[in-house]
Parts: structure tokens; sequence; C-alpha cells
């Protein structure tokens, strides 16, 4: 069984919001966690973003897939998979994909998974129960109100 490290690390010093207050939720992970309760926090209102940092390595696959092995065809088939696909669309799907990194890289996390609540301001890391990580994150609020 592998290791579970739960840090609560504020980064901005900010007012906290206070506990009745519903924070931004960004979960940032790789195939390989499972999120669990995504749909259980949204049904309470809360504001909740998943970002997959193996998102921009789906998206090339799709559009690699069965390439022929020559290349001048190979490049061809490419060509005709993003016609289809709409360069925009294409370009929409990739900058989405790049979400993820891009949250990590502005927040400086380095661990994954990663939670992040109200923009960065705290984080926990390696729990992908999305209630556990709440539960955490509201002990850690609440002792900052004493």
């Amino acid at each position: 069984m592998g290791l579970l490290v739960v840090c609560v690390f504020p980064t901005v010093a900010q007012e906290i919001p206070s506990a009745q207050d519903k924070p931004v939720i960004e979960v940032i992970v790789r195939d390989a966690d499972r999120v669990i309760g995504l749909a259980n926090l949204r049904q309470q209102g809360y504001d909740v973003k998943v970002y997959n940092l193996d998102a921009p390595k789906l998206v090339f696959t799709d559009l690699s897939q069965n390439l022929p092995a020559n290349q001048e065809a190979a490049k061809r088939t490419l060509e005709q998979r993003m016609q289809q696909r709409g360069r925009q669309a294409l370009q929409q799907q990739l900058i989405a994909a790049y979400q993820g990194l891009s949250v990590a890289i502005q927040y400086q996390v380095d661990r994954y998974p990663a939670v992040l609540f109200d923009r960065g301001q705290a984080v926990i890391y390696g729990v992908t129960d999305l209630q556990q990580v709440l539960d955490l994150y509201r002990q850690w609020q609440s002792g900052l109100d004493q």
C-alpha cells in the first residue's frame, strides 16, 4: 500500500473564508488517481474543477492513433484529422488539456494528487476522496478561527 501524504499548506496570507462559505475547489490528478465524491460536492453547491495532467497525452494519442508507417502518408492523415475536427476546436481541446499543468505551475504544486482551495490558498496532497479533503480543510480552517 502506498504512502498517504496529507498536508494543508496556506499559500497566500489572505483573509480565510468563514466555515459557512463554500470554497472554490481545484483538483489536480493523473489518470491513475480515482476522484471520489465529485458529484456529491457539486450537488451541495461547491464549485469543483478537476484537471487531469494526463489529458494532453490523451489528445495526442487520439490524434496519432493508427497512423500509417510512411511519414508522408502519416502527415496527410494527421492533417485530415485536424481538418475534420476543426483547427479551432482542436486548439480549444489542447488549451483545456493543458489547463491542469498551468494551474499546477501557477500555484507551485509539486505533488499529485493535489486539491487546492480558494485559488491556492490551501493545498491538501495525497487524498482524492473529496468529502474527506473538504473535512480536512474545514478542520484546518476552524483551527485558524480560534
